[in-house]
């Protein structure tokens, strides 16, 4: 009977609780980056919500200028003061290579403000595809600083006719 025992085969209580133990540490690791990337998901999609809403609210007011509007500025909160380019051809929609008169910057609700501490930047690109039709691009890009992945960013493109 003696003989039996030695020969037994299975696991020891120690090998479980080894095993155990690596499971949990497993698990635990799982969880904590299945949360940490819900809340990543949830801050870029929002704020990649934003910039598209934003986006338009900009062709909006392209859009609603006259198309021979060359003084409307449209860098300020309405009403829009005759200070600035209006629908002038001109801008740029490179983040890098912001163009005054063809620039804003907004907090997370979407409201103007300088540039230092800005949540969003909107730019502008103006371009006169023919003598009768306008070409407007619009690129918002967020000023938050992602860890992972790519900032959140729109780029949309309407055409104005006479």
């Amino acid at each position: 009977m003696y003989r039996k025992i030695l020969k037994a085969d299975g696991f020891s209580v120690v090998e479980t609780l080894l095993d155990d133990l690596i499971m949990l540490v497993a698990l635990l690791s799982f969880a904590q980056l299945l949360g940490f990337s819900i809340i990543v998901n949830k801050n870029q999609g929002k704020d990649a919500t934003k910039a598209t809403a934003f986006a338009h609210d900009k062709m909006e007011e392209l859009n609603n200028l006259a198309f021979t509007d060359t003084t409307t500025n449209l860098t300020v909160n309405p009403p829009y003061p005759a200070t600035g380019s209006g629908l002038t051809a001109g801008g740029s929609i490179s983040p890098n290579a912001a163009v005054a008169n063809y620039v804003d910057y907004l907090d997370q609700n979407g409201v103007r403000m300088v540039a230092t501490g800005s949540a969003f930047t909107r730019q502008w690109r103006i371009t006169n595809e023919t003598a009768t039709l306008k070409r407007f691009d619009v690129s918002v890009n967020s000023n938050r600083s992602f860890s992972f992945g790519s900032v959140p960013a729109t780029f949309v493109v309407t055409y104005k006719s006479n």
